[in-house]
């Protein structure tokens, strides 16, 4: 019953805090409902025993209302509960239109996000996968900022028409399934699917996943959509959602259609190097703070992506180490940019300058947040990225070279962002700008202990992740047998 409850207290508290008006009270109840789920969830991570849920749904098409978790599936339930508390926080005595809706938009996607995580069926996913798509909608068309109304437009075409490709795919699968049909993904694991099925069934699932990580060329709704969004709105996007993409393709890809991503293994792996490039590139070119994070974090995913394909087990734990580290890092990325905003009126990095001479505890924060994002030695991103490209190299050293830029352009762009914003002569436009307040610090001080804390002594997530390496190895192990056939013959 654990598992239904951390499902069900966000969006019950949601629609509990409809009829109030009055902001605080609304913050306040959404923010204790979060942090009682995200004890829920460390209850549940750390108890010897696992949990499920489990009844009859929609009997006569073989449904049911299954909910569980693997390894894999407890580190995305522990990162969505774990930043969700600070997304409430963040709008915490901020001037914001309709707080009682707004709020709960915000508990309904994280209610569908859980939802994603614990389906043990692959209708049931979609159900959820479809759900989170709709407050998130509502978030950026409500309080959104300038062009929201075409950016978000942009936005739902792009992530709908991914999820009608997922959903033909889950149909297919369901017709393949003998006996009564089902949808669990136990009985989509077991199917035999021909090597030339799996070759072209490989891309209808992909681009649901592909568009929602993004992975290049299916970003370009991205930038645009973090720049517009609301400070909560881009920090529940790039927080969690895009790792909705990466949880997808180890549940769908991996296990189900495994041919077909050793088809495809390096045509993917190339288009995510790609993507490491171009995004690094163009970040470095941009001005605007907002969208030169953006791109940084579409960079950071490319490499994830590469990882994930070069199949073995020192990337993928990389991999979903460093899910739990970019999730943290970006949201208190876009927090400290909203902040800025809020403090000078730009994000515009050529009208900034010396604002460490006024705000200087600001300065060292953000740097503290810049040295972990470029995946510094003693941060959590250096221990994610460290593993994913020593992964890549048993691969290749020609991607684990082009993946390793990422961390070299990183520094480039983010640093130099980072100088511009804050180093330089005192400017009398800024003369008046105060330093972080409390509530700041109750966002960013927890933030930066778990990036120097994972980074400083890592060993509690990889004890944590011990089921999810065993749910990875279960996942690589069809795959590392189908290469050694592939070479074989």
């Amino acid at each position: 019953m654990i598992l239904l409850a951390i499902l069900l207290i966000p969006i019950l508290t949601g629609l509990l805090l409809l009829p109030f008006r009055k902001a605080k009270l609304v913050r306040s109840i959404a923010l204790a409902s979060s942090i009682l789920n995200l004890l829920l969830t460390l209850i549940l991570a750390f108890s010897p025993e696992t949990s499920a849920f489990h009844v009859n749904w929609i009997n006569y098409m073989g449904i049911n209302f299954s909910l569980g978790y693997d390894g894999i599936s407890l580190i995305m339930l522990l990162l969505t509960n774990l930043l969700f508390p600070f997304i409430l926080l963040a709008g915490f005595g901020r001037e914001q239109r309709n707080v009682h809706l707004l709020n709960f938009l915000i508990l309904f996607a994280q209610s569908a996000l859980i939802g994603v995580f614990l389906a043990q069926n692959a209708f049931l996913f979609y159900v959820f996968w479809e759900l989170a798509l709709i407050p998130v909608y509502f978030i950026l068309l409500i309080w959104g900022g300038d062009g929201r109304k075409s950016i978000t437009f942009k936005f739902f075409i792009y992530t709908l028409t991914g999820s009608l490709f997922l959903l033909f795919g889950i149909i297919y699968l369901y017709q393949l399934t003998p006996g009564m049909h089902t949808t669990d993904f136990a009985a989509f694991n077991q199917l035999n699917i021909p090597t030339g099925t799996q070759v072209w069934l490989f891309w209808i699932l992909f681009i649901a996943f592909a568009i929602k990580m993004p992975v290049f060329p299916f970003h370009t709704w991205q930038p645009p959509t973090y720049n517009m969004a609301s400070t909560q709105g881009v920090m529940i996007l790039a927080g969690v959602m895009t790792k909705m993409g990466i949880y997808g393709a180890l549940r769908f890809l991996f296990p189900i259609v495994p041919s077909g991503v050793l088809f495809w293994q390096n045509t993917v792996i190339i288009l995510s190097l790609i993507g490491v490039v171009y995004a690094s590139i163009i970040a470095f070119r941009k001005t605007n703070l907002k969208m030169l994070i953006a791109f940084s974090s579409m960079a950071h995913i490319s490499l994830m992506v590469t990882a994930m394909f070069v199949l073995n087990t020192y990337a993928l734990q990389g991999l979903l180490f460093q899910v739990m580290s970019h999730g943290v890092t970006i949201v208190a990325l876009f927090y400290l940019t909203s902040l800025l905003k809020e403090k000078t009126g730009t994000i515009e990095l050529p009208q900034m300058g010396g604002l460490k001479l006024q705000a200087p505890n600001m300065a060292v924060l953000f740097l503290i947040v810049v040295l972990g994002s470029i995946a510094l030695p003693l941060t959590a991103g250096f221990v994610g990225e460290f593993l994913m490209i020593a992964g890549i190299f048993k691969q290749s050293a020609w991607f684990a070279a082009i993946g390793g830029l990422t961390m070299i352009f990183g520094a480039i762009y983010m640093l130099f962002a980072y100088q511009r914003a804050m180093l330089g002569d005192k400017k009398l436009v800024y003369s008046k700008l105060t330093d972080v307040h409390t509530l700041d610090y109750l966002i960013l001080i927890p933030l930066i202990v778990i990036i120097l804390g994972l980074g400083i002594y890592p060993q509690p997530l990889f004890n944590l992740m011990g089921q999810t390496i065993h749910s990875a190895e279960n996942i690589l192990k069809p795959l590392v047998e189908g290469a050694l056939i592939l070479k074989t013959n």
